[in-house]
């Protein structure tokens, strides 16, 4: 491999982790962005958003909400400039904006719920959808198979992509747990209570 090749790589996987790296951290930011609007005082970290005041449940709902609606929207941004601009765009900046749906989409089929703890069912229970549904389940299939679609469409990719996508899979999986456990050993100690 040339030093060209593999700083074309390495430049590939850094714009890859640093979008995962800001889609995760967005969707923290929309979680406290709805605690805010409520008087709420809290603080987002890349990988967990912190509330210091007590909220009724009516309100976890829709900071629950929030982060949901953060990730959405950063998806569907990032296919907006997939779109408008396919042959300039980043590929790894598109397939990082399909990291968190997809890793939803991961976790809905192997523990039938694509979040831990009860953040999609609350969230459903603030669209007006039943609690013990799949409605936000359902959503991520759909945009994380929108951005598969438009991959395909735009980049018309060969058979010979799919160990490099597996790869990055396995990778994505690794960075983001790597990036909740350390999230949580250095603010965790901080700002539960």
């Amino acid at each position: 491999m040339s030093s060209s090749s593999f700083c074309t790589k390495a430049k590939n996987w850094l714009y890859y982790f640093i979008t995962v790296f800001a889609g995760v951290y967005l969707h923290e930011i929309g979680h406290c962005a709805v605690a805010w609007v409520y008087g709420k005082r809290a603080i987002p970290t890349p990988a967990k958003e912190y509330l210091l005041d007590a909220v009724s449940f009516n309100t976890q709902l829709y900071i629950s909400l929030g982060g949901i609606l953060g990730t959405i929207l950063f998806s569907l941004f990032i296919f907006y400039l997939f779109i408008k601009s396919p042959l300039t765009f980043s590929q790894p900046v598109f397939a990082a904006s399909l990291a968190s749906p997809g890793l939803y989409c991961f976790l809905f089929l192997l523990k039938g719920r694509g979040h831990d703890a009860t953040e999609f069912q609350e969230a459903q229970a603030a669209m007006g959808f039943s609690y013990s549904g799949h409605m936000v389940d359902y959503l991520f299939v759909f945009i994380f198979l929108l951005g598969i679609f438009l991959w395909v469409r735009f980049s018309k990719p060969s058979i010979k992509a799919i160990p490099g996508l597996l790869l990055a899979s396995v990778i994505t999986i690794v960075f983001v747990a790597g990036l909740q456990t350390i999230n949580n050993r250095i603010f965790d100690p901080l700002f539960s209570h």
